[in-house]
């Protein structure tokens, strides 16, 4: 499993470091050893995509990140 950096992630999100500061203050994605799971970077990919593109609210973003991640854990499960 690859980890990414803070360049990397900037990198996906179009080079926008105001919204980088955005997702890590609010918890969203979080850098363990100054290095992101894969996992964080999806989440930021989705949430850049939802509020950037969808203008959806930081609030809603939160229901739909949170509902998403249950849907995903909810088909690992039933795959098992």
């Amino acid at each position: 499993m690859s980890q990414f950096s803070r360049d990397e992630l900037l990198r996906i999100l179009h080079g926008d470091e105001d919204f980088c500061d955005e997702i890590l203050a609010r918890g969203i994605v979080a850098f363990c050893d100054d290095l992101l799971a894969p996992s964080d970077v999806e989440r930021a990919r989705v949430v850049w995509t939802l509020v950037r593109e969808l203008e959806v609210n930081w609030e809603g973003v939160e229901i739909i990140v949170r509902m998403r991640e249950e849907l995903l854990a909810t088909r690992r499960k039933l795959a098992e």
